[in-house]
């Protein structure tokens, strides 16, 4: 949920640090909670430069994979506020096991089709 926090814009997170303080005094959110979702603002402001530099200096390809690294992570994000966390958490265990599948099946795949010719 943290990082849900890194795309709200700029300019409204004086309004988002607002909402936290009037949730805070109305009770619908904890106050460690409420401080935790400050300092992830707060230390997202102070590394936003530094992690941009960052990402500026990636090769294309590393660039490439942490963008799909987000994208699943945002999207797991999306399913766990749908379906809950446990039913998330399993499903997201079986798409891990079907890619570990997938990849020892590419690499046992040219033993299997040499193993066919040799047999004919």
């Amino acid at each position: 949920m943290s990082s849900l926090w890194s795309l709200i814009p700029r300019s409204a997170l004086p309004l988002a640090i607002a909402g936290i303080g009037l949730a805070l005094i109305v009770g619908l959110v904890k106050p460690r909670r409420a401080i935790s979702i400050l300092g992830s603002i707060v230390l997202s402001l102070l590394f936003a430069p530094i992690i941009g530099a960052l990402i500026a200096a990636l090769p294309f390809w590393l660039y490439l994979l942490l963008m799909v690294s987000s994208f699943l992570s945002l999207l797991r994000v999306g399913i766990s506020v749908l379906i809950g966390r446990e039913a998330t958490n399993h499903l997201v265990g079986a798409l891990a096991t079907d890619v570990v599948h997938l990849c020892l099946r590419m690499v046992c795949f040219p033993f299997r089709v040499l193993g066919r010719i040799l047999v004919r």
